[in-house]
């Protein structure tokens, strides 16, 4: 403590001139200090409890946009799918008119081409 100028007594303690208000500014120095320590706890406890609402907070926050743009994900690859089923169709049927075509020009051909035989064949 370093404190110097006093004499203890039987049941007193004498201070010389000015002791006292030394000790009474070390007493309210100490209770400062002890204040500021537990005012450092209290801020550290109100902002810990405000970064868990804000964090907590943005969580939901990010789950509720992930889950939107999941659900604009899932309906565009719907549309996609959609479209792929019409062209697959339409190239279905493009092809196969193409091909009907063709077969009904072969088997008419082919009618020509017999008839023909048959009638040099018998003439």
């Amino acid at each position: 403590m370093g404190l110097q100028g006093y004499q203890i007594g039987r049941t007193k303690v004498f201070l010389r001139a000015g002791q006292m208000a030394e000790l009474d500014g070390r007493r309210t120095e100490m209770r400062n200090s002890a204040a500021r320590g537990l005012q450092s706890q209290f801020r550290t406890h109100v902002a810990r409890e405000q970064f868990l609402v804000l964090r907590d907070t943005s969580i939901c926050l990010q789950s509720f946009v992930r889950a939107r743009l999941a659900c604009k994900q899932h309906e565009l690859l719907r549309q996609q799918t959609a479209v792929l089923r019409i062209q697959k169709n339409a190239r279905w049927y493009f092809a196969w008119k193409t091909y009907y075509q063709m077969r009904l020009s072969a088997i008419t051909l082919q009618a020509g081409l017999r008839a023909m035989a048959a009638r040099n064949e018998f003439t």
